[in-house]
């Protein structure tokens, strides 16, 4: 009997203890989202997969693996991804152009007419840029923003629009339309034995305006020996649109206004400018300017220049200065311009980047072409106003500049002879014997180890202002919801892709508009990283739930949230 009853008891605490094992067992640790045991989830509601387009990794290793990375780190998440290697021209002409993905990435550069950030915030964020073909590539469509577009997009005051960008920044920071992953640090380099005050600028960097007309010989070798690999095609400045061909003509020719190291506006051929209201600009030149031909440049010149490049509708300028209404000369030395409708960047992308033409020469040579032969022409020899002055140009072999002592603001070196290489290899031993002085190629990490032990050679570094985007589609489910957005910004792991596919030399982008951008950048924004447990918590928060194979799916009678507020 005695046995008995310790059975009893025995069997007691063992049901006891079962029971609260059991308990336990079922309750959520703090990495497993919780789910109501009633809940019978409907695969109607499971998300889709998500396809993931990139490029091949002989094309761009960055986007290559890069992408395969966040694609992963997505799965983790619950999501399914398909991986999708595309050619850059289909992915442009079906993402960029046909907004048919679901995401991708994409270097956006940092050029220097991006400095004012209208490009960032107006024309790839603006509801209205979301037609097909437009840079609203994601389809972000927020009225508060769009509010907010409008008014950094028309008002003159650059302080108000400063004000603007601040808050839009703030807006895409949180909604993540298409969140900036990295900006690249781009490392260029020079011989310091013989050169000094090195200039770089946001965007361009060693092939800056700025650098070549401050940097300062040495020794009595004055002729800076450029090397790149890539050589310019065409110095027509109303068609050409590659990179190398407007660097070069950014010497040649003189511009009304330029914009600074900084991002400023500063006056150039005019000595003065004064909005008068928001859509009048008075421009009042400088007095003596001359083309390299010896002939005066004046208001002319100015007028013809705006007129011109409306009239043959050309393909590079007409770009800049499409609100451009007319140009009315109203004194000797001044001239008014008025826009057809407000457009603020006029200043610094139209004034800024449209070099002035001669009139005697671009007329004369217009009425023999026409419009076809006048866009295709070479224009030799390159006759402009600017501190640097057309020599003579070998195709593949050299092209030179001479320095013009006449120029208000001449440059301190007597020229520079740049020099075309096939490839980077042959950029990299010139520099180390000596051939070339500078170089505005970025420097791989192989390419820094080579020159290591040369140590007449000096390394600059600058971040890009450009960055590394990856391009939702709000047209589609779930990127049209912004917990959803979120959700998979905080899964890209930005400083595993800055250590592995950049090897270090880039920085995590936060903005739109990067920090090297000082004047226009915001910092007191919210910085979404990786955090996988946050990108969890997000989706939870949200009502999207996990079956019991992790995998995601919308929420209950699910309404997507577009943006925050």
């Amino acid at each position: 009997m005695k046995i008995k009853k310790i059975l009893v008891v025995l069997l007691v605490c063992v049901m006891v203890f079962s029971i609260v094992a059991c308990e336990k067992a079922s309750e959520p640790t703090d990495n497993q989202p919780v789910q109501e045991e009633s809940v019978v989830l409907n695969e109607a509601d499971k998300i889709p997969a998500l396809e993931m387009w990139i490029t091949s990794q002989t094309y761009d290793p960055v986007r290559y693996e890069a992408g395969i990375m966040i694609a992963d780190s997505w799965k983790e998440l619950g999501f399914d991804v398909n991986i999708t290697t595309m050619e850059w021209a289909t992915m442009s002409a079906e993402g960029m152009a046909g907004h048919k993905h679901d995401a991708f990435m994409i270097q956006w550069g940092g050029k220097s007419e991006r400095i004012d950030p209208f490009h960032w915030l107006y024309t790839m964020h603006y509801s209205g840029e979301g037609e097909e073909g437009g840079y609203n590539v994601a389809g972000y469509n927020n009225p508060k923003y769009d509010a907010l577009a409008e008014e950094f997009a028309t008002n003159m005051d650059t302080s108000v629009r400063i004000e603007k960008s601040a808050e839009m920044q703030k807006i895409l920071a949180s909604d993540v339309p298409q969140p900036p992953i990295a900006h690249r640090i781009l490392t260029q380099v020079y011989n310091k034995d013989k050169y000094d005050n090195v200039t770089p600028a946001m965007g361009e960097g060693l092939y800056s305006f700025w650098n070549w007309i401050n940097v300062t010989p040495k020794t009595d070798d004055k002729i800076i020996k450029f090397g790149s690999v890539l050589d310019i095609k065409l110095l027509n400045p109303l068609t050409t649109k590659t990179g190398q061909d407007i660097y070069m003509l950014n010497l040649i020719y003189d511009p009304l206004v330029r914009v600074d190291i900084k991002g400023q506006v500063v006056p150039w051929l005019a000595e003065s400018y004064d909005v008068i209201d928001d859509t009048t600009i008075d421009v009042t030149l400088r007095d003596n300017v001359k083309f390299h031909d010896g002939k005066p440049l004046t208001v002319e010149d100015v007028k013809f220049t705006f007129d011109f490049a409306k009239e043959v509708s050309s393909p590079y300028y007409l770009s800049k200065i499409k609100a451009l209404d007319s140009v009315e000369i109203i004194a000797e030395n001044e001239l008014r311009f008025k826009l057809s409708e407000p457009f603020a960047p006029f200043i610094s992308n139209g004034l800024a980047l449209v070099g002035i033409l001669p009139k005697h020469i671009w007329e004369k040579e217009y009425e023999e072409r026409g419009m076809e032969g006048i866009l295709s022409w070479e224009n030799l020899p390159t006759i402009g106003s600017g501190p640097f002055m057309f020599d003579y140009w070998r195709p593949n072999e050299e092209f030179m500049l001479t320095s013009n002592k006449e120029h208000f603001s001449a440059p301190k070196t007597d020229g520079i002879l740049r020099i075309p290489f096939t490839q980077s290899f042959g950029v990299v031993q010139s520099l180390k014997s000596g051939e070339i002085d500078i170089t505005g190629n970025n420097m791989l990490p192989l390419e820094l180890e080579e020159i290591a032990n040369a140590e007449h050679l000096q390394t600059v570094e600058i971040a890009d202002q450009g960055s590394y985007f990856l391009h939702y589609n709000m047209r589609k489910a779930p990127f049209n919801d912004v917990h959803a957005r979120r959700a998979l910004t905080m899964a890209i792991p930005k400083q595993a892709i800055v250590d592995v596919v950049f090897g270090g030399r880039a920085l995590k982008a936060y903005s739109v508009v990067a920090e090297i951008n000082e004047t226009w950048h915001n910092s007191d924004i919210e910085k979404i990283d990786y955090n996988m447990n946050n990108a969890k918590k997000e989706l939870e928060d949200a009502g999207f739930r996990w079956d019991e194979n992790g995998k995601l799916y919308f929420p209950e009678n699910y309404v997507p949230q577009e943006y925050l507020d």
